[in-house]
């Protein structure tokens, strides 16, 4: 859905917002190197010695904002949770979007993706018997968001969220010594100013779109829907088959199987939510401009809507192929 998954498991939006961040997948390459150079070289690698990070603040906040204070205490204080350095300088300083979409529509992913449309075709076609968006469109997304549910995270939620809204900390370089030397590896002195200005500006937005994710995790943890120290998820936040965000979950998350639950682990209620998703946001199979504007509202990115269409595309001809006398 990207919220989100600026994109972050993007698209920071409120719990209407449109959908998503860009998942592990959106970086593809690019993702890995710069998670293999931040475990090289640990984020407070300066001479400072680094400062605890404060919490209270935002767990006073979520405790007005609604939050039962003990729930908010409870998870501050599990031994489960941790800050993630490393998703600091990720989260700002994003790869190029166009990276990581070419293998997906390559003869490999589309024959995967083929044989699980077979394998589960009565299934899914099933939750979409009344809606508008065609199966293929829904294997393709689910295919490069998690590889058909392969890879589906493995950062704690709390953890990302807690962890981003430090980003807009007045103490963020003494909590993280050498973090803006960091994120601007790379500029020219010329552009040094500018390019601190606009990783700042990113920072900001990204802390700002990360609490009211972490409200809406709270909110989904009071309810009994989730635990947010065991639910894992993207760099970016998102989780489930479909990698939605909480706010996505909360605007778009369907019960497929008829249990009476939303469930984004199932494969009926991420076909549901997906399918609800792109329908909200005028998906018509016959009207290929409205087909690919609500492929665009899941991730805002033309290679990645190009991709989902060409895999669409490829799964259904390949499909065709399978059952032609």
């Amino acid at each position: 859905m990207q919220m989100t998954k600026d994109s972050s498991q993007a698209r920071f939006r409120t719990r209407t917002r449109a959908r998503r961040i860009p998942a592990w997948y959106r970086a593809g390459t690019v993702i890995i190197t710069l998670l293999i150079f931040a475990l090289l070289i640990p984020l407070d690698a300066g001479t400072a010695e680094a400062v605890t990070p404060d919490f209270e603040p935002i767990k006073q906040r979520l405790v007005e904002d609604g939050i039962n204070a003990e729930v908010v205490q409870a998870c501050f204080a599990d031994p489960r949770f941790k800050v993630i350095p490393d998703l600091l300088m990720l989260n700002v300083r994003q790869p190029s979007g166009t990276a990581g979409y070419t293998r997906f529509i390559e003869d490999q992913s589309v024959r995967t993706a083929s044989a699980f449309l077979s394998l589960h075709r009565s299934r899914i076609e099933k939750v979409l018997k009344d809606s508008p968006v065609n199966p293929e469109v829904v294997v393709a997304i689910l295919q490069v968001e998690s590889s058909l549910g392969a890879y589906r995270g493995t950062y704690p939620l709390l953890n990302v969220y807690a962890s981003l809204t430090l980003l807009d900390s007045d103490q963020l370089e003494l909590i993280f010594p050498g973090y803006w030397a960091r994120v601007l590896e790379g500029n020219g002195p010329g552009d040094l100013d500018t390019a601190r200005n606009q990783a700042k500006k990113r920072a900001d937005l990204k802390a700002r779109w990360a609490y009211r994710e972490l409200r809406t995790l709270f909110i989904m943890a009071g309810e009994g829907r989730l635990d947010p120290l065991s639910a894992k998820g993207s760099w970016a936040g998102a989780y489930g088959l479909p990698q939605f965000i909480p706010t996505s979950y909360e605007a778009y998350g369907r019960d497929g199987n008829g249990d009476g639950r939303v469930d984004l682990e199932t494969l009926e209620d991420a076909v549901a939510s997906i399918s609800h998703y792109l329908r909200i946001h005028g998906y018509r199979k016959d009207r290929p401009g409205k087909r690919r504007k609500a492929v665009w509202h899941y991730n805002h990115s033309d290679e990645y809507v190009d991709c989902i269409l060409t895999l669409a595309e490829r799964i259904e001809i390949l499909s065709a192929e399978k059952f032609a006398p």
